[in-house]
């Protein structure tokens, strides 16, 4: 069948309305304006999946009627937003993931540092640590679960340099977050759009 016949067979099956503005998206679909007897010119998505008649037939014209479809081009400003967001999210799983650590006798474990449980625990060990060491307590006197489940008894100066460890890991794992996103910001401004996407944030 020629596309001449099957653009005939297409309109036989289901009367399409005049369309106008294609716009081909990554998806397949293609975005184009319809003429509508109410309303006028409305947006509309023709999809070949579409389980209603007139996507798969419109999509099916549109493809076929050797008018020029321009890709759809995404605007900058939202190719940045979903990078800084890509960014936050990988930001939170290092965050949930822990920080390695080798406690006083030897072992490797993870201390957990998400901030939405266990920061707060880190803090308040922190602060009784110090207290603790400012009354001259040097024995392992204080305990911290890690993300093993095992409990390990520390020092007060001993739990002091893990919580100092913890806090620096958030704090670098935040300074790497603001330095991508900073060179998302400037990418976006630039009207890069390579540049925006090439931004990783790694191991």
């Amino acid at each position: 069948m020629s596309d001449t016949q099957m653009a005939e067979a297409i309109e036989e099956t289901v009367t399409l309305p005049n369309w106008r503005n294609p716009v081909a998206n990554p998806d397949g679909t293609i975005d184009c304006e319809i003429e509508h007897g109410r309303f006028g010119w409305i947006p509309f998505t023709a999809s070949a999946a579409d389980v209603e008649a007139l996507g798969p037939a419109l999509h099916d014209a549109i493809t076929l009627s050797g008018q020029e479809i321009p890709n759809r081009v995404t605007p900058i400003g939202e190719i940045a937003d979903r990078k800084r967001a890509k960014i936050e999210a990988a930001l939170s799983a290092a965050l949930a993931a822990g920080m390695a650590y080798t406690l006083p006798d030897g072992t490797e474990d993870v201390i957990q540092t998400r901030p939405d449980q266990d920061e707060a625990n880190l803090l308040g060990l922190a602060i009784e640590a110090r207290d603790r060491r400012t009354a001259g307590e040097t024995g392992a006197v204080m305990s911290l679960r890690a993300k093993s489940n095992a409990v390990y008894s520390l020092t007060p100066e001993q739990m002091i340099a893990l919580t100092d460890a913890a806090k620096e890991f958030k704090q670098t794992l935040l300074a790497k977050s603001w330095q991508l996103k900073d060179a998302v910001s400037v990418a976006e401004t630039a009207g890069d759009r390579e540049a925006i996407e090439a931004v990783r944030w790694g191991e």
